[in-house]
């Protein structure tokens, strides 16, 4: 018999007709519950939580913020934000998935199903550097892991998915910048030396992230060869 999901719920409790632990329990699932995000990670390690269901339907509660919260403290695992009806679609709450009122149960247990059974696919890993593409952290070995912008997160993000490929400037303004204007490509180079800040232990000497003189880049672990020498195509 497989082992029941841990989720931890965050919710209000002064609205119990509102509540999801309940509906949760009844289905089977192993919950923990809190008021706020304020002891979540905490308890996220202490009870092996695979899965947070942040329940925004009691009047007040801002579960954009506690989302945002949740992921600027690191936390990485599939988030379920629960809206009232005649909300708005958030823009930027950094949930995976979004359900506005009205919805059944049924629905929410579905999503939660589909959630726990993705890969993490959003996790890269070149040599000792690991990207978490969701949250946009990324670690070098044991060091502190450290925040990127959405640009410095898509183009590592680019050039982790072509490891070992020497990359264009063409071809990482195209996919990071969606542009094909090659007139001034200061913008490329500002990024690269702010992500080999990130990621690299020198960056003056950078090692993982290299330069391919009048070519483009090139991630790859140190002292690695490409896999065919070659760029990537325009």
């Amino acid at each position: 018999m497989d082992t029941p999901a841990r989720i931890l719920c965050i919710e209000l409790a002064t609205e119990p007709q509102k509540s999801l632990q309940a509906d949760l329990e009844r289905r089977g699932y192993t919950i923990s519950a809190l008021p706020n995000d304020r002891a979540a990670v905490g308890r996220i390690e202490t009870d092996s939580i695979q899965l947070v269901a942040v329940n925004a339907l009691a009047a007040g509660y801002q579960g954009e913020e506690t989302c945002r919260n949740l992921r600027s403290k690191g936390v990485d695992l599939p988030i379920l934000l629960l809206l009232p009806q005649d909300t708005e679609a958030p823009t930027n709450s950094q949930a995976d998935v979004v359900l506005i009122k009205p919805f059944t149960i049924r629905k929410v247990i579905n999503r939660i199903k589909k959630l726990l059974a993705e890969p993490s696919a959003h996790i890269l890993q070149v040599a000792d550097i690991q990207l978490n593409c969701r949250t946009r952290w990324v670690r070098r070995g044991d060091e502190p892991p450290q925040r990127l912008t959405p640009k410095q997160a898509r183009l590592l993000e680019t050039l982790m998915r072509h490891a070992g490929q020497v990359l264009t400037r063409r071809f990482l303004m195209n996919h990071v910048w969606q542009t094909d204007y090659m007139g001034d490509t200061r913008t490329l180079d500002v990024h690269i030396r702010w992500v080999r800040e990130k990621i690299e232990p020198d960056p003056s000497q950078p090692v993982y992230l290299t330069t391919k003189r009048r070519v483009g880049y090139q991630l790859a672990p140190p002292q690695a060869t490409p896999a065919d020498g070659q760029a990537s195509r325009d």
